[in-house]
């Protein structure tokens, strides 16, 4: 059930977004290589938020368990879009056979799909393949800023770690498939944590816990853009993470508070499958979207655990190229 309600969280937000509102009959008129180059910018904060927030929540404490000592929480994020992933940069040489239609243009910002609906923010483009052309909006954003006032990216993920020796804790994401008639989605990750405050002589009198932090992600989804009409078109997104983070943690009676300094990195490939048919020229393409996402960068982050009983709650906050939020709450037993 828990499984469930994780994978129905996230298919919520995509169906927020809305991926209907890709209108590729009409993208498609410019041809699939101005249809990719247009989509890699107009998807390009989705990719970004999920790459980032999918590797919060890892630990809320830099101490590890006893030997077979072990956790399981639930990991919420939410990965905040700055102001410049709500639009991106429509450059006429970039492109074929799509351009501005202002002839005094060279480059206009445009909406991202995390952008804006209104008419006034979405420039007229002009597509043109085999002599034929059309002039409409460039595609409309979700207009979620304006719904709930920011944009974010969530994600969510089941965590078990489990203590090992040497002061080792291994962590463990798994989620198997799920089908629904609306998305699939399934998730595998490992995290490895141990303690080196205890090979440094001086550091190990310290009055507080240091450990190293590598951890991987592998996140695999599909979303049906017309599940009811045409189940063969669908968006696919598969996420790869990694984070090289030092962490440290100190704990006052039911308080710990916990931080860290790293690296974290994402590659993340999207394709659109299915055919799909121009409005205006009437020419077919199947699978016509093939992009490829990267980043890397600093991630530093500071947070609460408070601990009651076995349960724990905790919360913090990443700064990174997309901050993020982080809450998890979960059962210990050390």
């Amino acid at each position: 059930m828990m499984k469930k309600k994780i994978t129905l969280l996230l298919f919520a937000f995509w169906t927020t977004v809305s991926f209907g509102q890709i209108d590729l009959g009409t993208i498609l008129e410019g041809g699939t290589n101005d249809a990719n180059a247009y989509l890699k910018g107009y998807l390009s904060p989705i990719t970004t938020g999920f790459g980032h927030g999918i590797n919060g929540g890892w630990y809320s404490t830099a101490k590890a368990h006893k030997f077979l000592g072990f956790d399981i929480k639930v990991i919420a994020t939410g990965a905040i879009v700055p102001k410049e992933g709500e639009s991106f940069t429509f450059r006429n040489a970039d492109f074929t056979n799509i351009k501005i239609d202002d002839t005094n243009l060279s480059s206009v910002e445009i909406p991202t799909i995390l952008g804006s609906q209104k008419l006034a923010d979405r420039p007229l483009l002009e597509f043109s393949n085999g002599g034929n052309s059309i002039s409409i909006s460039s595609l409309p954003g979700s207009g979620l800023k304006e719904e709930i006032g920011q944009n974010i990216v969530p994600s969510a993920m089941v965590q078990l770690g489990v203590g090992l020796w040497k002061n080792t804790d291994v962590k463990i994401r798994f989620v198997p498939e799920q089908k629904q008639p609306e998305f699939e989605f399934s998730t595998f990750g490992i995290g490895v944590m141990h303690d080196i405050k205890q090979w440094i002589p001086f550091v190990k009198r310290l009055p507080f816990d240091v450990s190293v932090l590598a951890a991987w992600n592998d996140v695999k989804s599909k979303f049906y853009m017309d599940h009811k009409n045409n189940p063969s078109q669908a968006l696919e997104m598969n996420t790869k993470t990694t984070m090289f983070q030092l962490v440290a943690s100190k704990k006052f009676l039911f308080l710990t508070v916990f931080g860290g300094v790293g690296t974290s990195s994402y590659t993340s490939d999207v394709n659109v499958l299915g055919t799909f048919k121009t409005k205006n020229t009437g020419q077919t393409y199947t699978d016509p979207v093939a992009l490829n996402y990267s980043g890397s960068g600093f991630r530093g982050n500071l947070g609460l655990n408070v601990k009651l009983l076995f349960l724990n709650i905790s919360a913090d906050y990443a700064i990174q190229e997309y901050n993020t939020f982080t809450a998890t709450v979960g059962f210990t037993f050390r």
